[in-house]
């Protein structure tokens, strides 16, 4: 031991690949020089460290009180998108990618085990506008699903502008359908390599996409939510009927009592408890009992998630054979298939096969034909579709497709491992013999478990190079290489989140969080190994003393090195900024109500994070018999919002929304837990007065009041109408300014009235008022004639008025008149009504718009007395003596006329001869151009007969 350890030294490869690259490495180190890329600009340098500082900034928010539980419930992943755009068959493939479970059937929330710490709840959104607003309410984190083949649709954007309005969850978009791309470059480099394209078809999409987008899922951050943090809910994803059957025989339309089953979140429920459920109504809560957690996560700290702990539960959709229905649990025992069973006889064996006999295109099913000879086998569930590749001709699309359409939704139920091994395995052999069975899906699409290429391959993913393949690879390497194969080593499991990217694309035994190691847990051996290297680790450090120095001397340095790190820490500590302070303040607030919350009796409350029972009484019939697992049920804690008041809103119609909204128009509004429909009166404040608005202004905000329960304020709201069209569908967002029990909206009020008798400055009006008490409620008003004169409404005749009046002018009275608000709450859509029922818009008279009339003045001629005729100019008197003026102005203005119609029509007649003759010249051209060709023709004949007799006679 005394004896110093001598290490063999190590010997570089002098010859060879690795010599080679070392050699290379070298080279390129020379071109590598570090004081070419120093600071050249101080200025430079100066705008890099602003724009990082910039950067830095905008990453901070306002801190928020992080009220999750130690153990926290399942986020809610809600997958949202048009119809057909694949969004079934993306939490397939998620739930495939987590529990190795293929789901039949989606319904209702589906539940996994993703992580060490983490569960996902499943749940697809329908495309209905209320199933899009309840589960924008409950959703942690969004999967925008968009088809890339057609682009985005209307949906699309309604659902994001429902976020904006119920709380900003987490978003992430999924591009779809990227294979109906005719143009793809890397589908035509595949193509001039292959024939036939070949993949394992499954349902689902490709295994390494779904792992990229399991890993985003297991990194997002998610930022907690004001209203959700300050109320109970839970999201149910199982409904049963407790009602007693006695009862339904005698009223089947009877309320029932029903029972709820979810992951509690947000706050602390107990019973009696007020809830609101989204279509149903307010209910009190009767029991809330706290149920075994049917998908826990691992007790105990761990490396990496075994098998049995990757769980799921979704109990709407049948699975391992277990399905909840509303009164019932159906369980699905299977028969093996490996049971020894005895020869039949050719009776059995008749009645047997005429037992199974189905439909007519259940029979042609599983039929298939060939076309031509050599041709790939075409069956009756083959789909026509444009061809992915174009290869003059030869590959047909049908046969093409046939991998992708022959796997129906009855073969992606779970089988026996050896029938599914024998079945994939036929799928994906090759169809030129001698060559071995290999993952044809890692050919056409690349692996990145591959070794890494050189810089100068710069092919890269597109193009398919020839591969070895190992001629002694036995049964279990290729079984590995589909999805149904057996399971791979758990020593290729440990991998970094790097290694773990480029792995086998069907390899399903890496978490979703990256498979980063916990190297604190593990096992005792484990422990045991890391205990004896830390104890040699410690004997050798002890035993090393570079510096010649006893061990005495060398403690106390130590110590001294200790004491003074531990006083910069201090330091460092100190030195917080205010962000920080800001998010330890609310952390130790959260931290302080948690330890004050847990010293209560579990017995009165029910904590988030908790898989509870809620039983709800008196629910009525329609909501058990209209029950659709698609749609979500979200139960929602409602304490101190359970009274009807007016609710001031600040709204702004939607810029994409065709038309403007109307006072008096029924509109559905989602706000809070609640959506319910009511009529809506629009105003604008002027100072001192509340004035009512017929419609909604253009590009700019107003307010509005309703009749609703209890909301709190602050609270954003959409509104929407319930009948969805084409266009878009959300009519206006906003939020909640105040709870108010009154409010004075005024409106326009214009009243015309004609001058009876006149009295110097007094008159009196008719047609203004219908009777004395309208008079009464209207004294003092003010008003005014066209001309401006103004006045006052008095009670006594005896009071005068600004100014004169005559019997000509028009009497205004201009005033604000208090409307009241309609306190509707949850009414029929008058259209509605109207349009189910076959009933005409009622015509009123007074309600169209007159054309007005207006009797033309007269005035009298104007008398200008004698007094003032002497004292004006010549020019100005009134002259005795008529002259013709008029009459010849009015003569040579009708002679000017006649002369300039005459000019004009001498123009058009002119203009008329020139046509004709033009077409004149054009007619004696082309019949001179015929003569001359008739003379032509004869002339030519004459000399033709001339020259044959001149020809004869001399012979």
């Amino acid at each position: 031991m005394d004896a110093k350890q001598v290490h063999k030294p190590h010997r570089v490869h002098k010859s060879g690949a690795s010599a080679k690259k070392s050699l290379q490495k070298r080279k390129n180190a020379e071109k590598n020089n570090p004081k070419a890329f120093t600071m050249q600009s101080a200025q430079k340098a100066d705008r890099m460290a602003r724009r990082r500082l910039e950067l830095n900034e905008k990453k901070y928010h306002v801190p928020m009180a992080d009220r999750t539980p130690t153990t926290p419930p399942p986020l809610v992943v809600a997958v949202v998108g048009p119809p057909q755009c694949g969004k079934t068959t993306l939490i397939k493939s998620l739930v495939r990618r987590y529990t190795k479970h293929t789901l039949s059937e989606i319904r209702g929330p589906v539940t996994v085990v993703s992580g060490k710490h983490q569960r996902l709840t499943f749940m697809e959104c329908a495309n209905d506008m209320n199933a899009m607003v309840d589960m924008a309410k409950v959703a942690d984190l969004i999967l925008l699903v968009i088809d890339a083949s057609f682009g985005f649709e209307m949906e699309t954007f309604e659902y994001l502008n429902i976020l904006q309005t119920h709380g900003m969850g987490k978003v992430m978009g999924v591009l779809t359908h990227l294979d109906n791309f005719k143009d793809n470059k890397k589908l035509k480099l595949v193509k001039k390599n292959f024939k036939h394209r070949f993949w394992t078809e499954n349902g689902r999409y490709l295994d390494k996409e779904t792992l990229n987008l399991s890993r985003f899922i297991s990194q997002v951050k998610l930022r907690p939510l004001a209203w959700r943090s300050t109320h109970p809910y839970l999201l149910a994803d199982r409904m049963q009927d407790l009602t007693d059957p006695e009862l339904l025989e005698g009223n089947p339309k009877a309320n029932r009592t029903v029972a709820l089953y979810g992951f509690l979140r947000g706050t602390h429920l107990k019973g009696r408890d007020r809830v609101h459920i989204p279509g149903a109504g307010d209910f009190m809560l009767g029991e809330v009992n706290t149920l075994p957690d049917p998908c826990a996560i691992p007790d105990k700290e761990r490396k990496r998630l075994d098998e049995r702990h990757k769980l799921i539960y979704a109990p709407m959709s049948e699975v391992n054979g277990v399905m909840y229905d509303n009164d019932a649990v159906y369980i699905d025992v299977k028969k093996p298939q490996h049971e020894e069973k005895a020869e039949e006889g050719e009776g059995e064996k008749m009645l047997s096969e005429l037992q199974q006999v189905g439909a007519l295109s259940e029979s042609l099913k599983d039929q298939s034909f060939s076309l031509f000879s050599g041709a790939m086998p075409v069956t009756a569930e083959s789909i026509r579709r444009p061809a992915v590749f174009n290869d003059d001709g030869k590959v047909d699309s049908e046969s093409e497709s046939e991998a992708a359409d022959n796997d129906t939704d009855d073969d992606l139920l779970m089988r026996v491992d050896e029938s599914r091994d024998s079945e994939q395995t036929l799928r994906a052999q090759p169809l030129h013999t001698g060559v071995k069975r290999v993952n044809l899906m890692d050919l056409v699409y690349g692996s990145d478990s591959e070794s890494p290429k050189s810089a100068d391959d710069d092919e890269g993913d597109d193009t398919i190079k020839s591969m070895a393949i190992d001629d002694d690879l036995d049964d279990r390497q290729l079984r590995r290489l589909f999805i149904t194969g057996e399971d791979g080593d758990d020593s290729n499991s440990d991998e970094d989140a790097d290694g773990a990217a480029g792995a086998d694309e069907n390899d399903y035994d890496q978490d979703a969080t990256g498979d980063f190691e916990d190297l604190e847990a593990g096992n005792d051996e484990d422990e045991e190994d890391d205990s004896k290297e830390n104890s040699d680790a410690e004997s050798e450090e002890g035993e090393s003393n570079p510096y010649g120095l006893s061990d005495e001397k060398m403690s106390k340095l130590k110590n001294k090195f200790d004491k003074i790190y531990d006083e910069e820490e201090e330091e460092a500590g100190e030195k917080k900024d205010f962000y920080q302070t800001q998010k330890e303040q609310l952390q130790k607030y959260v931290d302080n109500t948690r330890n004050e919350m847990d010293e209560l009796a579990d017995i009165q409350y029910r904590w988030a994070g908790e898989y509870v029972k809620v039983v709800v009484d008196d629910m009525p019939y329609e909501f058990v018999k209209g029950f659709d697992p698609s749609l979500p049920i979200v139960v929602g804690g409602i304490s101190n919002e359970e009274g009807l008041s007016l609710i001031n809103l600040r709204v702004k119609r939607h810029r994409w929304y065709p038309k403007i909204l109307k006072t008096g128009d029924p509109i559905v509004i989602s706000v809070g837990w609640r959506r319910f429909q009511t009529i809506p009166t629009y105003y604008m404040n002027d100072r001192i007065k509340n004035r009512m608005l017929k419609y909604t202004p253009e590009h700019m905000h107003c307010s509005a009041v309703v009749y609703g329960p209890y909301i709190q304020p602050g609270a954003g709201f959409c509104a929407y109408f319930m009948q969805r069209k084409h266009n878009f569908g959300i009519a206006a967002t906003g939020s909640v300014l105040e709870n108010m029990q009154s409010i004075d909206i005024v409106k326009k009020l214009k009243l015309t009235g004609y001058p009876d008798k006149i009295h110097k400055n007094t008159a009196y009006i008719k047609k203004m008022f219908n009777s004395p008490l309208e008079v009464a409620k209207f004294e003092g008003a003010s008003i005014k004639t066209v001309s401006g004169i103004r006045g006052q409404v008095k009670k006594a005749s005896g009071n005068s008025g600004y100014d004169k009046v005559k019997m000509s002018d028009i009497v205004f009275l201009r005033a604000f008149h208090t409307i009241p608000i309609k306190q509707f709450y949850n009414p029929d859509h008058i259209a509605e009504i109207r349009r189910s029922k076959n009933l005409a818009v009622p015509n009123k008279k007074d309600s169209h718009y007159k054309k007005i009339e207006r009797v033309e003045k007269q005035f009298n001629p104007l008398v200008v007395p004698k007094a003032l005729q002497a004292e004006l100019p010549f020019k100005s008197r009134p002259k005795v003596i008529k002259t013709n003026k008029v009459t010849r102005a009015v003569v040579a203005n009708l002679l000017g006329q006649i002369n300039l119609l005459h000019k004009d029509k001498a123009k058009k007649a002119k203009e008329k001869a020139k046509k004709q003759h033009e077409a004149y010249r054009e007619k004696r051209r082309a019949e001179e151009a015929e003569a001359d060709a008739r003379r032509k023709r004869k002339r030519k004949t004459y000399f033709k007969i001339e020259s044959q007799n001149q020809a004869g006679g001399k012979r």
